[in-house]
């Protein structure tokens, strides 16, 4: 080929090179055009949205108080681990790595987590401190460790009944967490976020879209003290008796705001599902006489000084039969409540009618719900055949044919010990903001009028007589005064109908003190064996819940009406105020006006004593005093020899320590000895004897 030829083929090469050249640009051209202009707004919109959004941002809980400030459901940030793996070979590593660091075969997490590229996955929700540290020193990509809320329970299994639980996601899914859900959740916020390339997310801004709104908290008219009391005292009587399960609730006769409620079943651990006081229904037996007997007085159908015969403990109806537990003649109407007869209250109702006997029960709130804001409240029934026998009128006298809960006879009792109102119940004291600002303030509210004030004054002397010489006599006590009704009804068959033979519910309802009512309260206990009468099972339990909160709380106790030794009259001498002197100084004090005193240091600051400033005594009754050393290492036990009981019950109530009583009357014996160290694992045993 001539150099002339070669010269036009490279020519030409070079044109087509250039043509394809300018048509690849042109192509890309259009490409970028149409991407751009054409189809622009649609690429720009996944663009955006692949790679930016806004993030909804949870609100920090509601906490939840009881009625003297105490926290008992609060929130604590929580490390949840959670995988991204961005590889097959990312995976493989994170797999190897989570069994070493939960110490599993090898190949175990394999099989536990199912792993996908760019998708994500839970490892563990509540990591462990020590984890969430050792993972970030030591992680590797595809791992990560997200801060979360989370809800804690300070004072753990006590009273979770009644505020009941979240879930992982923080939720309420049982108790007032569930009933207050929408209240304690508050409102979520907005945030924007921005991923990059290796898809790690980045808020845009600091500052939300739409702030979260916290949740607003609850105040309880619970106790937590006083829960404490009855949950540990319901559980010893369930044990103790051998029953299937135990029930208790208190609450304030002059408000009805609940303070302490509680159930217990044998061997069950899981305890905050539902709370039994609100959500099962029973007969209640005897205890509903109380409010029969009320009827009676309020329709003045009755004789104090007749007597009525009680057949000798058998009484023949038309379709039935009435039994007295124990044979009886002829009793008085006080007789037969302290007696717990059968057939005396039987036989006074005839007088009222069913008419009057079911406008009594509802009139003490039977048959209706309260709304308390407890998930599974339950009204009960109150049974009204088609035709009523004379059986029919006695049987419900006595509390047979009706379905009650402990709430309900609670809040009737109530009534009878306040003198005429019917409270509703409540649970929740008020609500505050986030602020500590209060919301919704909650006061009393009467349902209605129960019974006359006279009667209900008639009906409390009886009640106390059923402790003082009655049904009862195992509930009396030397601490606190207390009145009540014993109920024994047999159990209900609800598969084949009647009653279960020599199966029992055991129960008793009352207030204290009995010459002041502030509480009413009740316990019952579902099949106690091998003694099943409500005086000697569930009474005893409610007098050790109602002694423990009394000692506690000085104004209930009654005051000691004993003002002689022998034949001599004692001076009593008015106590001084201790409180933020050193007890130097108190000694003292104490020694010009002849008390004798008690205290656990030699040096130091007085920060509590017992009885309270103000209470009259007799000169010879020793007042106890907590002084505070900072110097001192260990916590010694006092010397509490000579103390009346109750004395010695404030004293150790308020350390803290854990003790069990033996007889009643002044401490002659003690365990530890007086200047042994103790902590609040050792029991302490106290011997007391009268006089």
């Amino acid at each position: 080929m001539s150099n002339r030829q070669s010269g036009i083929f490279s020519k030409s090469r070079l044109v087509i090179l250039y043509i394809i050249i300018s048509l690849s640009w042109l192509l890309l051209f259009l490409r970028l055009a149409e991407i751009q202009v054409v189809h622009g707004g649609e690429y720009g919109e996944k663009a955006r949205k692949q790679s930016t959004g806004k993030i909804s941002v949870k609100a920090d809980r509601g906490l939840v108080f009881d009625r003297k400030g105490r926290q008992v459901a609060v929130n604590v940030i929580m490390n949840s681990l959670y995988a991204y793996p961005s590889s097959n070979q990312e995976i493989k590593n994170i797999y190897r790595y989570l069994d070493r660091l939960y110490n599993r075969t090898a190949g175990s997490s394999r099989w536990k987590y199912s792993l996908k590229t760019e998708k994500f996955s839970w490892i563990d929700r509540d990591l462990p401190d020590e984890l969430a540290e050792k993972l970030v020193n030591d992680s590797i990509p595809g791992l990560y460790i997200k801060k979360q809320m989370k809800r804690d329970y300070p004072f753990g299994n006590i009273g979770r009944q009644l505020l009941g639980g979240t879930d992982i996601d923080d939720n309420g899914i049982s108790g007032l967490e569930y009933s207050y859900d929408s209240l304690l959740a508050g409102q979520p916020g907005l945030i924007d976020y921005l991923r990059d390339a290796h898809r790690n997310t980045y808020r845009i801004k600091e500052i939300p879209l739409v702030q979260p709104i916290p949740g607003k908290s609850l105040v309880l008219t619970l106790d937590w003290y006083f829960q404490e009391i009855v949950e540990e005292e319901l559980r010893a009587a369930v044990e103790k008796y051998h029953a299937l399960e135990g029930t208790a609730l208190f609450l304030d006769c002059h408000t009805g705001e609940i303070l302490a409620a509680a159930d217990y079943v044998a061997g069950d651990d899981d305890r905050a599902i539902k709370l039994r006081a609100v959500s099962n229904c029973f007969e209640p037996g005897s205890v509903f006489k109380a409010f029969t007997a009320g009827a009676l007085l309020d329709n003045k159908l009755v004789d104090f000084e007749e007597k009525i015969y009680c057949e000798e403990g058998l009484w023949k109806l038309k379709r039935g039969r009435l039994h007295d537990d124990k044979k009886h003649d002829s009793l008085t109407f006080r007789e037969i409540i302290e007696l717990s007869s059968n057939i005396g209250i039987g036989k006074l109702a005839l007088r009222l009618g069913p008419d009057k006997l079911v406008e009594m029960a509802h009139r003490f709130g039977f048959g209706q719900k309260y709304f308390v804001g407890l998930p599974g409240e339950q009204s009960g029934n109150v049974a009204a055949p088609r035709v009523w026998s004379d059986y029919n009128i006695a049987a419900l006298s006595i509390g047979h044919s009706v379905s009650v809960t402990a709430l309900q006879l609670t809040s009737a009792m109530g009534a009878i010990a306040n003198g005429e109102k019917l409270y509703r119940p409540s649970i929740i004291r008020g609500i505050i903001d986030c602020n500590g600002r209060v919301v919704k303030k909650n006061g009393p509210q009467v349902v209605g009028k129960a019974i006359n004030p006279k009667s209900a004054e008639i009906l409390r002397t009886f009640l106390t007589g059923v402790v003082e010489r009655g049904t009862a006599t195992p509930v009396k006590s030397d601490i606190v005064s207390i009145a009540g009704k014993t109920g024994t009804a047999e159990v209900v068959d609800f598969k084949n109908g009647g009653y279960i033979k020599n199966k029992f519910v055991a129960s008793f309802l009352g207030y204290f003190p009995a010459d002041d009512p502030k509480i009413a309260g009740v316990v019952v206990l579902n099949q106690p064996e091998p003694i099943h009468y409500g005086g000697y099972t569930s009474g005893p339990a409610f007098k050790n819940m109602a002694e423990r909160y009394s000692v506690a709380n000085s104004d209930f106790l009654r005051p000691d009406t004993r003002l002689t030794a022998g034949d001599e009259e004692m001076d009593m001498k008015k106590v001084p105020d201790f409180v933020g002197r050193d007890i130097s100084l108190v000694k003292q004090m104490a020694e010009k006006d002849g008390i004798p005193i008690a205290a656990n240091a030699e040096h130091g600051v007085v920060i509590w004593q017992y009885p309270p400033e103000g209470r009259i005594l007799p000169g010879n009754e020793t007042v106890a005093v907590v002084v505070e050393n900072e110097g001192a290492e260990d916590m010694v036990m006092m010397n509490l020899l000579g103390m009346k009981i109750r004395t010695a019950m404030a004293v150790l109530n308020y350390l803290g320590l854990p003790h069990e009583i033996e007889g009643y009357g002044f401490v002659r014996d003690q365990y530890p000895r007086a200047g042994k160290a103790v902590n609040k694992n050792i029991r302490c045993h106290l011997v007391c004897r009268k006089g």
